[in-house]
């Protein structure tokens, strides 16, 4: 009878897969407000979450974990990464990763600013090619406070671009492109990383690489799940789990 009773808790939670959170929070911020980002305020911060969304932006399912993270004490920014990369000029590999870099840095600081988490930890999350970029920007200019990270649904190379490869699971090598245990070896080792994953995600055979390239990344598989993540009945506190023990948090 339990197993019955999940299963139709799962089936009840299928016609919601799509469907959004809207914020709760509007950044006072004209720059924030211009920013392809999505707030979601806690009542009382114990954590700063940036979020970067997947290759089809910050969607539903995204959203809706950003609320419920926010019910449970974390302040969430959501940024839609599709929407800011199209927004920026054709340029070079270096280039490209310069403006992130000093986009990031400064959204990100008025983000803090704005909610009052200028003292609270700071984790950087994404999903799927937002996973990867969160894994890049840990290693190469990490954010002041960073505590954590937490990865869901990674491939084993990421770039700062969103392509129509990114859709079909291509992983790229163009110039600029990473590899991501490489990046996983090069994050300060006082930063706890978290890799989830859907026990049916096709990616899940990097994972094994992922894992050599850093000791004491802690790896949390979704049962039932697949890449997206976005039956979110088991999913989502699974994953909330993984942010606050990214965060130092302990319940």
């Amino acid at each position: 009878m339990a197993l019955v009773a999940i299963a139709a808790a799962i089936a009840a939670w299928e016609f919601r897969d799509d469907a959004g959170a809207p914020p709760n929070y509007v950044a006072r911020d004209a720059v924030l407000r211009a920013a392809p980002i999505r707030v979601y305020r806690a009542d009382i911060a114990r954590v700063f979450v940036w979020f970067f969304g997947n290759d089809v932006g910050f969607w539903g399912a995204q959203q809706r974990l950003a609320a419920s993270l926010a019910r449970r004490g974390v302040d969430v920014v959501g940024l839609d990464l599709r929407a800011w990369l199209a927004a920026q000029p054709r340029a070079s590999a270096s280039t490209r990763a310069e403006a992130f870099r000093t986009a990031m840095a400064d959204l990100m600081a008025r983000a803090e600013r704005e909610l009052g988490d200028t003292a609270v930890p700071v984790v950087v999350a994404g999903h799927s090619v937002g996973a990867e970029v969160a894994l890049w920007m840990a290693a190469d200019r990490p954010p002041p406070r960073l505590r954590g990270v937490v990865a869901l649904s990674p491939g084993a190379r990421g770039h700062l671009r969103v392509t129509a490869s990114d859709l079909a699971f291509g992983e790229p090598t163009e110039p600029g492109s990473f590899a991501v245990d490489s990046v996983l070896r090069a994050i300060r080792g006082d930063v706890h990383v978290a890799l989830v994953r859907g026990a049916n995600d096709r990616l899940r055979r990097v994972d094994s690489l992922l894992m050599a390239s850093r000791p004491g990344t802690r790896r949390v598989v979704i049962p039932l799940a697949s890449h997206s993540m976005k039956r979110l009945f088991i999913a989502g506190p699974m994953i909330e789990d993984a942010v606050e023990w990214a965060a130092g948090i302990v319940r």
